[in-house]
């Protein structure tokens, strides 16, 4: 603070020292920090906008003309036969690839139908787009570091690369090529002494064996980018520096016209005051003359703060117990957690003496404890039986149903009974006494070990998945309801709720059983998994053991909802039947 009083300051210190000024200098301060934040944001998204159509265009230019080329000729005999003369050669006759004896022992491939076909429809191709610098078909090579060109069809000498020649590459482009695994758009952004900063996307050529031969590769020089990159920046920072010196005028203005000098008149009124008490004057007015309306604020102020005294005073006493119940439920929420945790099989491989079959399975819950449960045990030396569920509620409530089902359904399942026996019993004790009129769906399953024979009964539960022959499907099912939805005096005497399925597994075969937290799963915008994501996916990882099944079908659930939280829990089992002879 400046050592001068407001008296002995001139109009000028006073200007200075004002709030007015501060909030000036503090408003220009802030918009040219929020300024420079927008520009690097701005300048992010644009670049990342740009590059990513550069990409998109690039990409699609060579896919066009890849699948015209590949249709069109034999590309990939072509490519073979052009490396085939490249590798026969030594690292003193590939010196330098724009030498006319080096060029002439491919002069011999140019002069093919193949050759002149791909020319000529990468030339129709490259005509046809002209913000595509070059189209292409070369190789990599992987041990002299080099990409070879096959089949150039720009005219200009000066720029064409004949067949054969040849340029050093950057090790990381070669292998991100070579390397490539098929998902997404194939691209590259590098840099050459020759052709400056390129965007390279290329699709491969492969034989019907799936080797990679060649590649149809399409360039795009960044010159624009960088361009259009920099009129952003000056372009964007003049409006910066014009909006921020407007935005400082008019908040400092404001802020005068309601602040400073309503504060202003305040001290000059009690300079008055002070004044005219000290020459002995009567007058009462020096406030009241001034028509401001913030008197009221100011003299409630002191009110507000002891209420505010009283109402923290109210609210700590208030917080200390609500903070220790908090703190109570959590404590029993976790010992519930770790009580469920521990009830369900969570040692894997869960029977490594048993050489006939592998079982995987996991639990997440939606909460701190869940509905969902999952259960396998031998019955006998040659039965196992594999139970999953999923109670209609969550936490604490679904969790005690869930725990009072698995043992019924455990009970039950021991005494030897088929599956859908099991279920009937189960069905009659939980509908003797559920007042919450909760439900359970089941997938309960009995393995004969040695033959491979598969029973299963449904109550309510999704689909089986099998895969068999290395394709997985989805097993038809019968009926079935959810277990203590009907009683057995809803029913007639006859009458049966639960059928069983029968499969006989073959040596190799796998089982998928899952609850709805699977399919159901939702993104941001309440899209969901899927039955037919989930089989597609299984798909792609049909080779799995039952241990890398589960985690990858997890993975791919938590990519597809990109962090939504989790609404339902997520349970899934999985068997490898793998024979006696195993």
């Amino acid at each position: 603070m400046h050592q001068k009083s407001i008296r002995e300051m001139n109009m000028l210190e006073r200007q200075h020292y004002s709030l007015a000024a501060k909030v000036f200098r503090s408003t220009l301060l802030h918009c040219f920090i929020l300024g420079l934040v927008a520009l690097i944001l701005g300048l992010a998204f644009y670049t990342i906008a740009s590059a990513q159509s550069y990409v998109t265009k690039t990409y699609s230019v060579a896919k066009s003309a890849y699948q015209s080329a590949t249709h069109g000729a034999d590309g990939v005999g072509h490519c073979r036969r052009i490396m085939a003369v490249y590798r026969s050669l030594t690292a003193e006759e590939r010196a330098d690839p724009s030498a006319p004896e080096y060029l002439a022992r491919y002069s011999h491939l140019t002069e093919s139908e193949d050759y002149i076909t791909e020319v000529n429809i990468l030339k129709g191709v490259l005509d046809a787009n002209d913000d595509v610098t070059a189209l292409y078909m070369a190789m990599y090579d992987r041990e002299t570091g080099a990409v070879v060109y096959v089949a150039d069809p720009r005219r200009d000498p000066a720029i064409r690369c004949p067949p054969g020649y040849w340029e050093a590459v950057d090790k990381r482009e070669l292998e991100h090529f070579l390397n490539w695994d098929g998902e997404g758009m194939l691209y590259y952004f590098g840099r050459t002494a020759k052709h400056g900063w390129l965007c390279t996307a290329g699709v491969p050529i492969r034989s019907e064996a799936g080797e990679i031969c060649g590649f149809v590769l399409a360039d795009t020089a960044l010159t624009e980018l960088f361009r259009g990159m920099w009129a952003f920046v000056w372009r964007f920072s003049l409006t910066i520096l014009i909006l921020t010196a407007l935005i400082g005028f008019l908040f400092a203005r404001r802020f005068r016209k309601s602040f400073v000098e309503p504060i202003n008149a305040i001290a000059e009124a009690a300079q008055g005051y002070m004044a005219d008490r000290m020459n002995g004057s009567e007058r009462v007015d020096h406030f009241a003359s001034l028509g401001i309306q913030t008197g009221d604020e100011i003299e409630n102020l002191s009110l507000i703060m002891a209420d505010m005294e009283r109402d923290l005073t109210v609210y700590e006493k208030n917080l200390t117990t609500v903070t220790a119940e908090k703190e109570r439920i959590a404590t029993e929420l976790n010992l519930a957690a770790s009580i469920q945790a521990n009830i369900l099989p969570s040692t894997f491989p869960a029977f490594p003496e048993r050489k006939e079959f592998e079982i995987f399975a996991s639990m997440t819950p939606a909460r701190e404890v869940g509905g969902d449960f999952y259960d396998f045990f031998l019955v006998d030396e040659d039965h196992l039986a594999m139970v999953i569920a999923d109670v209609s509620d969550k936490g604490i409530p679904a969790a005690l149903f869930m725990m009072a089902s698995r043992t019924m359904l455990k009970d039950a399942a021991l005494s030897h009974l088929d599956p859908a026996a099991v279920l009937e019993r189960v069905n009659t004790q939980l509908c003797e006494n559920n007042p919450n009129y909760m439900f359970v769906t089941v997938w309960l399953g009995i393995l004969e070990i040695s033959s491979g024979h598969l029973t299963w009964a449904d109550a309510g539960h999704e689909q089986l998945m099998l895969r068999q022959d290395g394709e997985w499907k989805l097993l038809p099912k019968k009926g079935g309801v959810a277990l203590a939805v009907i009683g057995p005096e809803l029913m007639e005497p006859d009458e049966s709720l639960f059928h069983n399925h029968e499969l006989t597994l073959r040596p190799g075969d796998v089982i998928f059983q899952y609850t709805d937290g699977v399919t159901e799963a939702m993104t941001a915008d309440r899209a969901q998994f899927g039955t037919d994501r989930l089989l597609a996916e299984l798909q792609e990882m049909r080779a799995s053991r039952p241990e890398e099944l589960l985690p990858f079908i997890r993975g791919r659930v938590d990519g597809f909802v990109q962090g939504a939280p989790q609404f339902d829990d997520i349970t899934m089992l999985a068997l490898e039947y793998r024979g006696k002879d195993a």
